[in-house]
């Protein structure tokens, strides 16, 4: 399975953003967790999918952040991991959703 790295960003406005190079091309997910988690960053962060094809459109996910890391898989396969640039206290189980795009970031 390829894997792309990247960087993710959880801003205080709740705001998931996160962005990849994938094969030279940036991927981009913008999104939301359901409920409140604290702001955290991540620069060395991972994707892992099977086709490019799993990088589009509006997807769902489920995973754990804390305290050390973050692990989101994607209902339709991906899977984002890396380790945060500061620990998170307490862990916490998210579910969220948000829209992957090429090239276009939203975050803003």
């Amino acid at each position: 399975m390829p894997i792309a790295e990247g960087n993710i960003r959880h801003t205080a406005s709740g705001r998931l953003n996160a962005s990849f190079n994938v094969s030279g091309s940036t991927y981009h997910f913008s999104g939301a967790f359901v409920s409140g988690i604290q702001s955290f960053n991540t620069n060395n962060a991972k994707v892992t999918y099977t086709n490019v094809r799993d990088l589009t459109n509006t997807r769902t996910f489920s995973g754990n952040i804390g305290p050390d890391k973050i692990n989101l898989i994607f209902q339709n396969g991906p899977v984002v991991s890396g380790d945060l640039d500061f620990p998170i206290y307490p862990g916490a189980s998210v579910s969220g959703h948000g829209s992957w795009n090429q090239g276009f970031d939203d975050s803003d």
